[in-house]
């Protein structure tokens, strides 16, 4: 057993001079460090508070996104988030929307074609974040492997049902002022009277309600489409941009970074909105393109460019199953490649046929397929299990995309209605 004197240094090194030499080489920090050299020790950067110059060159994160209405915080990551341009698609990614910086996969078995209507809306939403403001381009959309006509059928405004559109107009008539409506001045002392009533029982409660969400901080974010009226005006040149699909992969990223680039000199908060309409199809892609030599670095490029403009780049994508089966190694391989993966799986014939007896007399509440949640952005590469089979039906209606929450309908035995041959009823009838 050995000891050292007092001061000594362990592990070597030499011992600090006491006095007013020690004392100024411990004001300056100098101070050996024990089992390394004092000649390295001085280069070893020690905790303490930040330099002017070290917290200048600190990375701080870009806020200028939050100017841009199309963006909004994800409830759960804080993450910038836009639309999908469904709401229902985005409360069940749970993120709002889709976060900056990741891909959603829309996966459809079946001959339907269901994902364009999810596809085509996510392209309307961008194009109306364009007209929120004059001379204002909030969000640009990029769109691989289809011609311009596509943009033809882009969905436009939901304006309401036939009810409140009437309503609407009702009021906006009453509102202009006219020799008619002055003639019918008195009818204003019997809408006031109407709504003190009103004001007093409650009525009025959910009519302020929506006007305040109407009127919060993301009023611009998110729009319901109706999918019997078209986009009117057309998008134009500065909404949407097309590129066709080339023999090399190379060739097909150098065009979306150069687009990217070039609007993003615009407006560095831009939302650029990339569509890819059914991947893989053998009526859009050449034999070429389909191979595996293709496919995986196309991927994998197309993910290496989401991440290199995080702040501003979003993808979605459709993939036809009936080609391409969910127990495939290519289909495997691009659900982790993904963010993100939706499955829409239409009901077969015998389960429509008991829907539509189910809701015979209700045509509105009848539901086409599942919506099947395989993967969610963020969430599920930090190892959450956010698999969601048989708990999310679609419907495509006559205005609108919506998902719900899915039950099976219960059928009503009408027999329990009829009454015996010698016409008495069984139940009982008594108040």
């Amino acid at each position: 057993m050995s000891f050292r004197k007092r001061g000594e240094v362990l592990g070597g090194g030499a011992t600090p001079q006491r006095g007013p030499q020690g004392a100024t080489s411990l004001r300056q920090g100098s101070v050996p460090i024990r089992g390394v050299p004092a000649s390295t020790s001085s280069s070893i950067p020690r905790r303490g508070p930040i330099s002017k110059q070290a917290a200048a060159t600190t990375t701080t994160p870009d806020t200028s996104i939050l100017d841009n209405p199309a963006f909004r915080p994800s409830l759960i990551t804080s993450q910038p988030t836009i639309s999908t341009g469904s709401s229902d698609l985005d409360k069940i990614l749970l993120h709002q929307g889709l976060p900056l910086g990741h891909s959603l996969l829309v996966e459809e078995s079946g001959t339907t074609d269901f994902a364009s209507v999810l596809l085509r809306a996510f392209a309307s939403q961008g194009v109306i974040h364009n007209r929120i403001a004059p001379n204002q381009l909030n969000s640009h959309v990029i769109v691989l492997g289809m011609s311009p006509l596509w943009s033809n059928d882009l969905p436009g405004l939901y304006k309401g049902s036939s009810k409140e559109q009437k309503k609407a107009k009702i009021a906006e008539n009453e509102a202009k002022v006219s020799v008619t409506n002055i003639a019918h001045g008195t009818n204003a002392v019997r809408n006031e009277s109407k709504m003190k009533i009103a004001w007093r029982y409650g009525l009025n409660k959910k009519d302020d309600d929506k006007e305040n969400e109407v009127r919060g901080a993301y009023e611009y974010y998110n729009n319901q489409f109706d999918i019997t009226q078209k986009l009117q005006p057309g998008p134009n040149p500065q909404d949407i941009s097309y590129i066709p699909l080339s023999n090399t992969v190379a060739s097909i990223m150098s065009q979306l970074t150069s687009i990217v680039k070039l609007q993003l000199k615009t407006n560095p908060s831009k939302v650029i909105r990339l569509v890819i309409p059914g991947f893989l199809n053998p009526s859009i892609y050449a034999p070429s393109h389909i191979t595996s030599t293709f496919v995986f670095p196309f991927v994998h490029s197309l993910r290496s460019l989401l991440r290199q403009f995080e702040n501003n780049l979003v993808l979605i994508c459709s993939l036809p199953l009936d080609l391409y089966p969910r127990d495939s190694s290519l289909t495997a391989i691009l659900e982790i490649l993904f963010d993100s993966a939706i499955h829409l799986q239409p009901f077969n014939q015998e389960m429509s046929q008991l829907i539509e007896k189910a809701y015979k007399n209700e045509p509105s509440k009848i539901q086409q397929g599942l919506v099947n949640i395989i993967k969610l952005p963020i969430l599920s590469e930090r190892g959450l299990m956010m698999i969601h089979d048989g708990e999310f039906a679609f419907k495509n209606g006559r205005k609108k995309f919506e998902i719900e929450e899915w039950g099976i309908p219960v059928e009503d035995d009408s027999k329990e209605n009829e009454t015996p041959e010698g016409g008495k009823t069984v139940k009982n009838i008594d108040f």
